[in-house]
């Protein structure tokens, strides 16, 4: 249903760039061109670029200098199967209200809703992870670990359902009781990995059923 994925500094602007379809020859075969006027995006607007935001806001937090440190994190969350089409668009702002209260409106950096890749629409929430900071001037700074702990992503599914449930989309079953083990709660990456399996999948498909029968090619999903 939802997933999270962290990014590092030198990732960050291509990551604002590909969810807003900006590189050219995207190495994701489920994008479809031709639908990519379906997608769009949710505030905040500020006037400016989502990267120059991003770069204006971390420079008002603590950041600790190593390479490795996560300063962006993104959640993908899909709209349930079996949610009517006509409740997307409030299901997309719901969910967008529910995480700007969680993560904070000023660690906001990108929230566009793609509906350009076959399958179920989803929506892109990037954020800094933020928490309050004593120990430094700036009273905040960036851990993604700590923000995106066990605890966090153990009860996020729940939490969201709640405030779903709150605000009249109970018919969103973003609650699935499906396990890790089932398939469920999935990484981005691993997502991904599965969507290029299944396309390569289909790619195969023709030659390798070649020779059977209409029946037994019926057979096969």
């Amino acid at each position: 249903m939802a997933s999270v994925e962290k990014f590092s500094a030198g990732a960050v602007r291509n990551q604002l760039r590909h969810n807003r379809r900006e590189i050219e020859h995207s190495s994701n075969p489920d994008i479809d061109p031709s639908r990519q006027g379906q997608d769009y995006v949710l505030p905040p607007d500020r006037g400016m670029t989502e990267y120059d935001y991003f770069k204006q806001r971390i420079s008002q937090l603590y950041v600790y200098n190593r390479d490795d440190i996560k300063v962006m994190a993104g959640w993908v969350v899909t709209a349930p199967q079996d949610l009517d089409p006509t409740r997307y668009d409030d299901f997309f702002c719901t969910t967008y209200d529910f995480l700007e209260k969680r993560y904070g409106k000023e660690n906001v950096v990108q929230a566009i809703v793609h509906d350009d890749e076959g399958g179920q629409p989803h929506l892109h929430f990037c954020f800094i992870p933020v928490e309050e900071d004593l120990k430094h001037e700036q009273g905040y700074k960036i851990c993604a670990n700590d923000v995106l702990d066990r605890r966090e992503l153990r009860n996020f599914h729940p939490d969201l359902q709640r405030y779903l449930n709150e605000h009249g989309l109970e018919d969103a079953h973003v609650m699935t009781g499906v396990t890790k083990r089932q398939g469920g709660n999935r990484t981005v990456a691993e997502l991904k990995a599965e969507r290029e399996q299944e396309y390569q999948q289909k790619e195969e498909r023709p030659a390798l059923y070649f020779g059977e029968s209409k029946m037994e090619q019926g057979l096969h999903f």
